[in-house]
Parts: C-alpha cells; sequence; structure tokens
C-alpha cells in the first residue's frame, strides 16, 4: 500500500532545507509556509542558564542538531512546552502535539483508518494520518507532553522511531507500511515527576531522551520579566515584587497538594497589566484573574491567600 491511494487528508509539506542561519546551535530550515510552524507572538521565552556557561536554549538546540530526542522536566508553569514552541517558531519547524494520558492510545499517535465518501460516492475505508506519522513524514517536531502520564503500552509505540537517526522506523500496524522517519524529524516530551497521576519510564526508553531539567524563575529575573512585558513604572516595583512573592507562594502550593492549579509567569504578566493606568489594585487584579484560573475546588484557599498577603 502507498499513501497516495491509501490516505485521506492534507497531503504531508516536508520541511525546508537546512539554511546557513543558525538558531542557538540548530540550523534554521528554509521557510516553505507550513501551517504548523508556530508564532510565538511578541511574548518571547527567557533564555535561562544551564550548565558549562551555556543557557537552556543553547542545550536543548545541541541536542536536536546532533539528531537527539529530548525530555524537558520540571514542575508545570516553568515553560517546557513554550520552549519546544520557541524554538520550532525561529528555526521553522512544523510542530505536532499530543497531551498524554492514560486514555490515550497508540492510534491517537499514529492514526486510523476511516470511512470517506469516494469520487463514486460509494464509502471506502482509508488511511489517516495521526500526528506521530505526519510529524516523521514531514520532518516535524512531535511534542508530547506529560509522556510519564501515558501507560506503556501507548510509550511502546515510540521505541522503533526513537532509535538512532540511521537504524529508526515506523511501522503502521492497521496497514502494514513502513515510514522512513524524516532526517529532520524530532521528539520532545514534558515530565511533571513525581506528580500524582504519573508513571515512571523504563530505563531502555529514558535513555533515547536527552534531559533538560527547567525550574522556575528566579525572583529577580520575574520581575524584571514583568516590567519587559508590561507598561508599568519602575516606581511600582515594590508592588511587583510582592506579586511574584506571591506567586511563588501558590506554586509552593501546587508542589505541596494545597492547590490543583499551576501559576505561570504569563498569569503573573496578566495580573500586572490590569494594575497598568491604576486600572485595578494589585489585590483585585490577582484575585480577579486567579479566581477564574483556578479549579472550583481552590478558590477558597485562593481567596484567602491573596486577602491575607496582598
Amino acid at each position: 500500500m502507498t499513501r497516495s491511494d491509501a490516505a485521506v487528508g492534507p497531503d504531508p509539506t516536508p520541511v525546508g532545507e537546512p539554511t546557513d542561519e543558525r538558531f542557538g546551535e540548530l540550523p534554521v530550515l528554509a521557510d516553505v509556509g507550513h501551517d504548523r510552524v508556530p508564532d510565538v507572538g511578541p511574548d518571547e521565552y527567557y533564555h535561562r542558564d544551564a550548565a558549562g556557561g551555556r543557557t537552556d536554549v543553547e542545550v536543548v538546540t545541541r541536542a536536536l542538531a546532533l539528531g537527539m530526542n529530548v525530555l524537558l522536566k520540571g514542575p508545570p508553569g516553568v515553560g517546557k512546552s513554550y520552549l519546544a514552541k520557541y524554538v520550532c517558531s525561529r528555526t521553522n519547524r512544523p510542530l505536532y502535539r499530543v497531551t498524554l494520558s492514560e486514555t490515550t492510545f497508540r492510534e491517537d499517535l499514529l492514526g486510523n483508518l476511516q470511512l470517506v465518501s469516494a469520487d463514486g460516492g460509494e464509502t471506502v475505508t482509508r488511511w489517516v494520518d495521526g500526528p506521530l506519522t505526519r510529524a516523521a513524514r514531514e520532518g516535524g517536531v512531535l511534542l508530547l507532553d506529560e509522556i510519564n502520564a501515558a501507560d506503556a503500552n501507548t510509550v511502546a509505540a515510540l521505541n522503533a522511531v526513537m532509535e538512532a537517526p540511521e537504524t529508526r522506523t515506523l511501522t503502521v500496524p492497521q496497514t502494514g507500511e513502513t515510514v522512513a522517519p524524516h532526517e529532520q524529524f524530532r521528539v520532545v516530551a514534558t515530565a511533571n515527576p513525581g506528580y500524582q497521576g504519573t508513571y515512571e519510564l523504563n530505563q531502555a526508553f529514558e535513555d533515547r531522551f536527552r534531559h533538560v531539567k527547567l525550574e522556575y524563575l528566579p525572583t529577580a529575573v520575574e520581575v524584571d520579566l514583568v516590567f519587559q512585558r508590561t507598561d508599568l513604572d519602575r516606581s511600582r516595583e515594590d508592588a511587583v515584587e510582592r506579586l511574584v512573592s506571591f506567586a511563588g507562594r501558590l506554586r509552593e502550593a501546587y508542589v505541596d497538594g494545597e492547590l490543583s492549579t499551576p501559576i505561570t509567569t504569563r498569569e503573573v504578566v496578566r495580573i500586572a497589566r490590569f494594575m497598568e493606568d491604576d486600572f485595578m489594585s494589585l489585590r483585585d487584579a490577582a484575585r480577579s484573574e486567579l479566581v477564574a484560573r483556578v479549579d472550583e475546588y481552590d478558590e477558597t484557599l485562593v481567596r484567602t491567600l491573596v486577602d491575607k498577603r496582598l
């Protein structure tokens, strides 16, 4: 079976050839107008210091340039998924994102057979690529959020396609097709180690990744970031420091299991935007954003913390 006579949906759009330009350590690909290349907009990723005097962006792009897959580890809200999106946007790589859970099956990654209407009006069965298969054909990046929330059977579908570039393959059991992954194809996964509802990854699978650990931004850096991304004057520095410190308290509550919703830097910035031009006080802006943001079971705790600390 060939894809042309058995598949339905848009034809794959292979990525462009590598150019002489680089982002971090990774070559930028020629822009072929692929609609899955993300647009991060003006809210760029903050490059954090990593080991050896390199930044996290340099480490991740180096690993991808060397043909490695990358596992980004750390608590929710530190920008793991955003980092993958940021790198793809800067290098013209299409991104296919899947959030994994115990209800994710192999077919959700590989694709499935569907009944469709043929040109003659009859109903026929055709194959539809899933995100893994499509990314492998095109040379895109498959982003697997919460990789340690998937069961072993789902993860097993990735074993062969995540081998070394010269030996990796992807077989579609339903059709018997063997896909030769594009040389630019990579897998980036994220994990929140040790959180409820997650599994331990087996050693052989973990060894297929270059591991990179991310932490929350230092307080001083996050304060500066708020000023960079808002129109607040530096005369409001005390209020912004209180806001960032408060976000840190909520993150501790999340890690300790008191709160079920993580608080990101993006939410901190949104709160600060509503403090511009004295539109809202710090307390009102925080309450307005966070009470609507958190799970309904967390509302009482968040209201109490806002009133006590802000």
